[in-house]
């Protein structure tokens, strides 16, 4: 077993389901997964193998091979992996599995978003809508479905158009089902004139696509409609050529559905007795095989009417019954999904405010621990935060100045009204530091008593103004309040860039405080 029988059989199995030849594709398929030992290699042959699974209506089997298959897609960064992932919600729609299908086609949206290209993103749009309509929101889907085909028309390529026509056109079949009831109606036709021009399109692409399953399901897809709309002979020779060569090419879930079309075709035109034998007959054929939720109630409502017709009374109410059963599960099924998804969307809700809620708190938190308690001013914390910033943005070329601010006899004032007053002292000269600076000024408590002002674009004579403006604040303001006889000074040194480093402004600041000092303290001074 070589690298080289390995490639050989992914081309056979390519070839095969290109020409529609399932059984010899998934034989080809499994040997080039045996011969395999390159990771690339397997996932393609599990990517082939996945496609010809799914033509052929088994999607049991396309949801089992994603255990295996979606890890090595993920693990290798598979180019498959979209593809893989909206073959695995179609399978999970189909076969009633939302929660499955759901996360397909989520993951097939965020992939597609990632591309920026028409093509995915027309394809994932498609995904999501097929889902939804599968689920009962035929409405949300419709939506969905028109805008992925609006996306497919600006540029992507032929097969994501031809995709985007068959699905919106199934969706408003569906919706025709959903709306018909047993009685045909004004909005359920409506809905069939929609799907019509879609058909007619997809039909005109056929020989573009150069494939036969695309060829039966759009030819399928307009002698449904055609039978519905009452055109007798045109519908019927197309759903008897369409279903010929579905037969001949093993697309077994198509064949089915274009009996059904048959049959309802033969209870309009022909004989209730005709249409009982067509589903009869595809029913034996099915066996135990399960029939897509869809096909098989539309079979069971074709032979209730056929039964009816023919007034065999309790067969025509077994089908009915078994009608009722299969619709009452499947809306069970599409309720279910439906509250999950809201579930699903609250709790993204709740996490998402709860992930803001934790980044606020945590915000605050480090907030908290850059903010001096007493006073509300920042702490050296925040100056280490903040300062490097301010002096990166001067640059050089800016004007910044730093101060050092102490007040004076700080110790005497504890000694003489206690601590309370100290600390009443501290916070009401933040509030008056804050009144005279600027708003981009950082102003903060780097020690007991001591503070220092940042302030950004001012050069020497502007930060003196600053500064005296609060020494002056300071000094006039009433102190007695707090105590009799307390007064209240400050001592403030400045230091301008340049240099643009920390160490030498604070270093001259420093030495312009202590001669504020020298010289009588409540003065500023610059160094």
């Amino acid at each position: 077993m070589t690298l080289a029988d390995a490639e050989q059989a992914l081309s056979e199995a390519q070839a095969c389901l290109d020409r529609g030849d399932l059984d010899a594709g998934l034989a080809a398929a499994l040997r080039a997964s045996a011969f395999a030992t390159a990771p690339s290699t397997r996932a393609r042959a599990g990517w082939l193998q996945a496609q010809l699974t799914y033509r052929r209506g088994d999607y049991a089997g396309v949801l089992s091979l994603a255990q295996d298959l979606l890890p090595m897609l993920r693990a290798h960064a598979s180019a498959e992996l979209r593809e893989f992932q909206r073959i695995v919600a179609f399978a999970g729609a189909e076969s009633g599995r939302f929660d499955i299908a759901l996360a397909a086609a989520y993951e097939v949206h965020m992939l597609a978003k990632a591309t920026g290209q028409p093509g995915p993103l027309s394809q994932a749009l498609n995904t999501l809508g097929i889902c939804f309509e599968r689920m009962g929101d035929p409405w949300q889907a419709e939506r969905l479905l028109r805008e992925a085909l609006a996306v497919a028309r600006e540029g992507a390529p032929l097969r994501e158009l031809f995709s985007a026509l068959n699905n919106l056109c199934a969706v408003l079949i569906g919706t025709y089902y959903l709306l018909r009831g047993n009685e045909v109606t004004k909005a359920s036709l409506a809905a069939l004139e929609r799907a019509l021009p879609l058909a007619e399109e997809m039909v005109g692409l056929d020989g573009a696509t150069g494939d036969s399953y695309w060829r039966v399901i759009s030819e399928g897809n307009l002698g449904e409609i055609l039978v519905h709309l009452g055109e007798r002979d045109r519908s019927r020779a197309l759903l008897e050529q369409t279903l010929a060569e579905a037969l001949r090419r093993g697309f077994g879930p198509q064949a089915q559905r274009l009996n059904c079309s048959l049959a309802e075709w033969a209870l309009r035109h022909t004989s209730p007795e005709q249409a009982k034998a067509v589903m009869l007959t595809m029913l034996a054929d099915a066996g135990t095989q399960p029939l897509p939720p869809m096909t098989e109630l539309r079979a069971q409502h074709a032979l209730y009417q056929a039964h009816k017709a023919l007034g065999q009374s309790a067969t025509a109410l077994k089908h009915l019954e078994r009608h009722s059963d299969l619709l009452r599960e499947r809306i069970v099924q599409q309720l279910q999904a439906q509250s999950e998804q809201f579930i699903t969307r609250v709790e993204a809700e709740h996490s998402r405010r709860e992930v803001e809620r934790q980044r606020a708190r945590a915000q605050g938190l480090e907030a908290d621990t850059r903010r001096d308690p007493l006073t509300g001013l920042g702490n050296r914390r925040a100056v280490d935060h903040h300062l490097p910033a301010v002096l990166r943005a001067a640059a050089a070329s800016r004007p910044l100045t730093l101060a050092v601010l102490d007040l004076d006899y700080f110790k005497q004032i504890n000694d003489r009204h206690g601590h309370l007053v100290g600390d009443r002292v501290l916070v009401i000269l933040a509030q008056l530091m804050l009144e005279c600076v600027r708003q981009a000024d950082l102003v903060a408590r780097i020690g007991g008593e001591e503070f220092l002002a940042v302030l950004p674009d001012a050069d020497e004579a502007q930060a003196l103004e600053i500064c005296e403006r609060i020494r002056q604040h300071v000094a006039g303001h009433d102190w007695s309040e707090l105590a009799p006889g307390l007064a209240v000074t400050l001592s403030v040194g400045l230091a301008s860039a340049p240099p643009y480093d920390e160490q030498a402004l604070t270093a001259r600041a420093d030495k312009a405080l202590y001669r504020a000092k020298e010289l009588g303290r409540d003065r500023v001074e610059t160094g």
